[in-house]
């Protein structure tokens, strides 16, 4: 559902109304970051492969004696819904504990036609948004993890082009005493003051340990809770399992805009070799709509 609305919103602020419904978005292309960019492999509140930091702040996925990660995700929804996003994002932990993470990331819908005053076509409309994060996270706690981020997001639907700032906060519960359990929550794309305009997100998911005695070997369960105001909301269960260098994950999201609902399977897999982590995840289509691909790559240095 939350894909059949993003497809009509585009469509319908693209060619119907062009000027009109621009106006009513201060910056165009807000419902693009409704797509999973670089969390369909885990839950965006805990993600952290390959751009952590990029939902959640206070996630910078650097563990024991890693200093620098860097990765890519690249997504794709088909010619259905006509979706693409790409990003790239870096994680530098600092001596003193503090672990920066940078960003950019990218989605359009390529293929959107211009015609005149007879069905053939004068060009194509661009409708796209870029996000560029810069982040800090610390633990101050041996438990908690905080961080933030400040963003720069620039928007273009046909001629128009108009830039936000936005500020976000986040908070990662990592190792607890039982199960090894996490707990995580941040906003995403927050404006104080404009909320209204913007429709800020509110991430949350907790997991824990139901078997296996490490993190190579183990097998995990949680749930996951993603509502953007005035938006689309979603929330299920998910699971992972880790055995060695192999890692699978699934979860059912049920997804609601307004009075609808639909629910849909999120299914990846991830192969960890040396430095490197490759990954691939799937979420099946709903309504007619074709599913959405990911593919990510990471790397991490000593």
């Amino acid at each position: 559902m939350r894909c059949l609305l993003i497809a009509g919103v585009v469509a319908f602020s693209c060619t119907a109304f062009p000027g009109s419904a621009l106006g009513a978005q201060p910056v165009p292309a807000r419902e693009l970051w409704e797509f999973p960019l670089g969390a369909l492999f885990e839950p965006a509140a805990l993600a952290i492969e390959p751009g952590a930091g990029f939902w959640n702040p206070a996630t910078p996925g650097l563990r024991g004696a890693e200093r620098l990660r860097v990765g890519i995700a690249s997504l794709s929804a088909g010619a259905a819904q006509g979706v693409d996003g790409q990003l790239i994002g870096a994680q530098w932990r600092r001596s003193s504990g503090t672990s920066w993470s940078a960003t950019i990331a990218r989605t359009s819908v390529p293929g959107l036609i211009r015609t005149d005053s007879d069905p053939q076509s004068v060009g194509e409309i661009p409708y796209s948004s870029m996000l560029l994060s810069l982040g800090a996270a610390r633990t101050l706690l041996p438990h908690v993890t905080v961080g933030a981020a400040a963003r720069l997001r620039i928007g273009q639907s046909d001629q128009l082009t108009r830039t936000a700032v936005a500020a976000d906060f986040g908070v990662v519960l990592h190792d607890l005493p039982f199960r090894d359990a996490r707990i995580a929550a941040s906003s995403f794309l927050w404006r104080p003051g404009r909320e209204l305009e913007d429709r800020p997100s509110v991430l949350f998911a907790a997991d824990a340990r139901v078997a296996g005695s490490e993190r190579t070997h183990e097998i995990r369960a949680g749930y996951a809770h993603h509502a953007v105001n005035r938006g689309a909301r979603e929330s299920g269960p998910f699971a992972s399992v880790r055995v060695d260098r192999v890692e699978g994950r699934v979860g059912y999201l049920r997804t609601g805009a307004g009075s609808s609902t639909a629910g849909r399977l999120r299914s990846g897999l991830a192969v960890h070799y040396a430095r490197y982590v490759v990954g691939l995840a799937r979420e099946e289509g709903i309504v007619g709509l074709g599913p959405v691909y990911q593919f990510t790559l990471s790397t991490s240095l000593k």
